[in-house]
């Protein structure tokens, strides 16, 4: 066994640990494992491939696996206050800059169950991103942070629901939909444990919230209660289930059930990130900011690759005027996942609201290209920014797109736009509908939940 004092970490190579100083520092195995091979060969370019086969043997991996692993150690780095340590070299791969000290090399000793089980855990996930998913597998082995819940996975349907959460944890309409094969298949392997039906809750819950079905996301939802109570049938005291239904309730707009559900998730296993990230939620439409962003930071510390969390971050920032802090969340939401589009929406608007009117355009035509039921949205944010720049010609024609598709806008939006243009009828009619339009948390979440004309 070897540990490396690297900057201010020290890095265990046998039980895939960093530390800074007691501070346990929370990143998955398979990320701190593409930190021991750059540490190992420091001051040598190591070719992407040559990585690729190192950490994933298995050979189950894309290379956006090994680029998200580098931006979150760099990420780690910046964090506890050292400088970018991972040189990309251009078309070859990545060499580690930072000195590295050897503090000990101690005999091997057999080792424990749970190091030979994180080193599994660590071979069987093909996307290391998604740290709350092997806090779960973790878990059901009696091992790591999470509560145990019986029954115990089988091995098969551990790695089956290891990589369901990850693709689950995408958020995209292609990722959502294959962890709900993964997670059935985790159920027909293990129809006694309540993880899959836990697991499918979620996937409906997304699929419901994202608008990503050929149903209305009421019959989502109606699905996602019944796989949490399933998954509550077999294991009363299951977190997934009780964030799941929290969720629900919260889209329901039941603020009391959805307060009581995710509080009762955080009780019974305080590291599920996502009950953390969407208590958050809750709080912020409670109007509780410093306590939601909290929350958010838990569940972001908890899951670093969590797109959604980061996003809602960058949102949290916004509304709370802190516009340089929100676009550094949204930017950081962007390199994980470059068309989420509320990022895209905060991201223009933090530098809007910082004068940066150039940036704020490049950013919602970024957005308007995304999709066609996007681009009436960023036709309005659009019509505002031009305005602003007295370029009142394209202004107009935004806001003439927006009004003709208004039933796609928010129309917060729509008379903002309207004011600065100079209509100012318009204006106030639109500000009649704001009232059953929702609050300002709601509002920044609105590009990410639009429901269109959806069959039942």
């Amino acid at each position: 066994m070897s540990i490396y004092q690297v900057g201010p970490f020290q890095l265990n190579d046998e039980r895939l640990s960093l530390t800074s100083g007691e501070e346990s520092v929370p990143l998955g195995p398979k990320v701190v494992e593409t930190l021991l091979v750059l540490v190992e060969h420091a001051g040598d370019v190591l070719s992407k491939e040559a990585l690729l086969d190192r950490i994933w043997p298995e050979g189950f991996v894309e290379e956006a696996n090994l680029s998200q692993n580098v931006y979150v150690l760099r990420k780690a780095f910046r964090r506890y206050g050292s400088a970018d340590p991972i040189e990309t070299v251009p078309r070859c791969g990545y060499r580690f800059t930072a000195p590295v000290r050897k503090l000990a090399q101690l005999s091997r000793a057999p080792q424990r169950a749970g190091s030979q089980l994180r080193r599994r855990i660590g071979a069987a996930i093909s996307g290391a991103g998604f740290i709350a998913a092997s806090l779960v597998l973790v878990a059901s082995y009696g091992v790591g942070q999470r509560t145990a819940v019986p029954p115990r996975l089988s091995e098969s349907g551990a790695r089956l629901y290891l990589i369901g959460r990850y693709y689950w944890n995408l958020r995209t309409p292609e990722g959502v939909q294959r962890s709900v094969g993964y997670f059935q298949r985790v159920i027909d392997t293990d129809p006694y444990s309540s993880l899959g039906y836990a697991a499918l809750a979620d996937a409906n819950v997304t699929i419901g919230d994202y608008c990503y079905g050929t149903h209305r996301p009421a019959v989502y939802f109606a699905r996602a209660r019944e796989f949490a109570n399933k998954a509550l049938a077999l294991d009363p005291n299951s977190a997934d289930a009780h964030a799941a239904l929290g969720f629900i309730a919260l889209r329901s707009k039941n603020m009391p059930g959805a307060v009581a559900e995710l509080q009762r998730a955080i009780s019974l296993d305080p590291s599920y990130a996502p009950a953390h990230e969407w208590y958050g939620i809750a709080l912020l439409g409670r109007g509780r900011f410093s306590e939601g962003l909290r929350q958010l930071k838990l569940a972001a510390d908890l899951d670093p690759l969590s797109v959604a969390t980061t996003a809602w971050l960058g949102s949290a920032a916004y509304v709370s005027r802190r516009y340089a802090d929100a676009i550094a969340y949204s930017r950081q939401a962007l390199e994980l996942s470059p068309q989420r589009t509320d990022a895209l929406v905060t991201l223009g608007q933090a530098y809007e609201a910082q004068g940066n009117t150039a940036r704020a355009i490049a950013a919602f035509k970024r957005y308007g290209a995304v999709g066609s039921f996007d681009r009436p949205e960023a036709a309005a944010l659009l019509a505002h920014a031009y305005a602003i720049e007295r370029r009142m010609p394209q202004a107009r024609a935004q806001l003439s797109y927006a009004r003709a598709n208004a039933s796609e806008v928010n129309p917060t939006d729509l008379a903002a736009a309207a004011q600065a243009v100079g209509d100012r009828s318009v204006a106030l009619d639109f500000l009649r509908r704001v009232r059953s339009h929702g609050s300002a948390v709601e509002n920044a979440a609105a590009s990410k939940q639009k429901s269109h004309s959806l069959p039942d």
